[in-house]
């Protein structure tokens, strides 16, 4: 259902009604509002919370300041509950929450067939490791736009198959992920993958490895003084960390001289800033190579950048190593959106993230007490005991694999069932981490009206943002603020995550971009699901109904 939100359009905004945009019939452009672009550009920042962008905004002097100086929104929303990867991804260019596009976890527990489904996997198929869009309800802007001229082409570009195959939807005409020991690659079950699509990112890979073998990669800069100012050792769950730039395991990959195939660096490799690096370079060979924005048609390319994502879960987001990645993402995005500008094609960047994030509950403890970690392996185990001694029977009925979405599996006895979610509820209710626990019948009821700001959400509400019948868990459970879940045993292990339905892990900034844009920061809180339909508006593209809502860049919202 379409979001109108009346304070919104006192800020300039505009509520689209899933009607078509007449090309023939652009809408009135205000001075300093973007051109008809020929290629629209789409970032998303893994883990790319606001508290990060405003707490790094200041020190920016490459492309993050660049693309903060066009329409800026600091705090955005990814409304719904489920803040992960596949989810968030899903979002920022279909136009809709979660509940519509089923993408509802990067991965789910099926009671039908008893096992775990990730978001991106492909039902039917021998092959394991076969991804693509199939889980995806609904279709993405690049469909929207191949749609309406076929001559119109997207392309999709990330560390992790599931935030390319999200954001590239059904019909893109390329879409490309990184492998270890392989490089980026695609699969048929993504999209085309003929010698047309897979000899760029073959050449790309050969490439890099020749490089890497000639020379030692840089995975870290050196630190700068204000970062090397955060440094400090902690310990997190049972890892105690330097706190140093370059990390100490980052430091030793050079002893292994087969970089491309070596475990270890590319372990190293994904936590480090040449992962971004990495995706720019590529996606940037792309825009070379198939001239992109050049075409009879608009064109689209939709990059994830993975490295934030993965420097937070190892290493947290308040030391010196995410102050160093954010000063080498905003340096590799200046050089990557000064060549588009540069090469005089009509552009419009959008910039968000597919969630927030929280720090390590140890560090975080430094200045907020109530910070936690929770084993959830432990937790859940404790329930699975109290509803086995309770219930009298003899296996654990609750899968916890999410311990923010359980499900309950005691196949089709309707009694049981009734038995065990009444008694889980109880336990979980009386658990001092846990803050708020809903049944299905809860979500089901918390229906979200029109006109109903993120901002003014319940946390029942926000579940219902990601429920999907058939996909989604039997009981949605809300742990404490700033929560972290898992205990860490080995320099590798995730310190602190995401995930949760608190607003450090909704709220991600969103800003548009264009040369020639009138810098202008708006406090609406917008969510992720306006950009599809607003870029839409921008290149004159007929829109299906959807959840987000068209923001007016100087150019109106049809009507």
């Amino acid at each position: 259902m379409t979001r109108m939100r009346l304070f919104l359009q006192l800020l300039g905004t505009c509520t689209l009604f899933a009607a078509p945009i007449a090309a023939a019939n652009p809408a009135p452009r205000a001075p300093g509002a973007p051109s008809r672009p020929k290629l629209i550009v789409v970032l998303s920042i893994d883990q790319f919370s606001s508290e990060l962008y405003r707490r790094y905004r200041p020190t920016f002097t490459g492309g993050l300041k660049t693309l903060s100086g066009g329409t800026a929104y600091p705090i955005g929303y990814q409304s719904h509950a489920a803040t992960e990867t596949c989810p968030g991804h899903s979002t920022i260019l279909t136009g809709d929450h979660p509940s519509k596009t089923g993408i509802i976890a990067n991965s789910w527990f099926d009671v039908k067939t008893g096992s775990s489904i990730y978001c991106v996997s492909v039902a039917g198929v021998a092959d394991p490791v076969a991804r693509g869009p199939q889980n995806l309800r609904v279709d993405t802007l690049g469909d929207w736009m191949k749609k309406a001229d076929p001559k119109s082409r997207s392309f999709a570009v990330s560390g992790k198959d599931r935030a390319a195959i999200m954001m590239g939807g059904h019909h893109a005409d390329g879409i490309y992920w990184w492998v270890d020991g392989e490089g980026f690659r695609t699969s048929s079950h993504a999209g085309p993958a003929d010698a047309s699509v897979t000899a760029p990112a073959a050449a790309f890979n050969a490439a890099e490895a020749q490089r890497w073998k000639a020379m030692p990669p840089e995975l870290w800069p050196a630190a700068t003084p204000s970062c090397a100012a955060l440094a400090r050792p902690h310990t997190f769950g049972k890892v105690t960390v330097s706190g140093e730039v370059p990390p100490e395991a980052a430091k030793h990959v050079e002893d292994d001289k087969d970089f491309a195939r070596s475990t270890d660096f590319q372990d190293q490799l994904r936590a480090s800033p040449a992962y971004d690096q990495l995706s720019l370079k590529f996606a940037q060979k792309l825009i070379d190579e198939r001239h992109l924005g050049t075409g009879p048609g608009i064109d689209l390319l939709a990059i994830s950048l993975s490295a934030t994502d993965y420097v937070g879960h190892r290493y947290g987001n308040g030391g010196a190593e995410m102050c160093m990645q954010m000063a080498a993402l905003d340096r590799a995005l200046g050089a990557f959106v000064d060549r588009l500008e540069k090469s005089g094609v009509p552009i419009v960047v959008a910039l968000t993230a597919d969630h927030g994030s929280t720090d390590a509950a140890e560090r975080e403890d430094e200045h907020d007490p109530s910070a936690q970690r929770i084993d959830n392996t432990a937790f859940v185990t404790a329930l699975n005991n109290a509803l086995m001694k309770e219930l009298a029977i003899g296996f654990e009925p609750i899968v916890g694999d999410d311990p923010q979405q359980l499900s309950i599996n005691v196949g089709t006895d309707t009694a049981l069932y009734d038995k065990v979610r009444d008694a889980a509820l109880t336990w979980l209710r009386k658990q001092p981490q846990v803050t708020a626990v809903f049944s299905r019948a809860d979500i089901e009821a918390a229906t979200v009206a029109p006109q109903t700001p993120p901002t003014k959400l319940t946390v029942a509400q926000r579940f219902r943002e990601s429920y999907d019948r058939e996909r989604s868990g039997d009981i949605a459970v809300q742990y404490a603020s700033r929560a972290t879940f898992g205990v860490p045993r080995g320099p590798t292990d995730t310190v602190a995550g995401h995930g949760s339905p608190w607003d450090y892990d909704r709220q991600v900034p969103i800003l548009f971009w264009w040369p020639g844009a009138v810098p202008q920061d708006r406090d609406a809180p917008i969510e992720t699901v306006d950009i599809a339909p607003t870029l839409a508006n921008l290149a004159q593209v007929p829109v299906p109904a959807v959840d987000g809502t068209c923001l007016d860049l100087g150019i109106a919202c049809a009507p």
